[in-house]
């Protein structure tokens, strides 16, 4: 439990870090793909996870031998 929420914290920082990249004179234009891009990349992991999670159910049920 605490490996999970130190992977979920490093990937959270590696995102803000990315997202918070724009400097104070870039202009509001900048800005904006900076910050769309941050919440595009969000919305990849998000999806890349979930098709891993839907990947691996099946191997999971197996392991877990009929217990509900």
């Amino acid at each position: 439990m605490v490996l999970a929420s130190a992977y979920g914290q490093y990937f959270a920082g590696l995102l803000g870090a990315n997202i918070a990249s724009a400097s104070e004179n870039s202009t509001n234009l900048e800005k904006l793909h900076i910050y769309a891009d941050g919440y595009k990349q969000l919305g990849i992991y998000a999806l890349i996870a979930g098709i891993v999670l839907i990947a691996i159910s099946p191997i999971m049920k197996k392991l877990m031998g009929g217990v509900k």
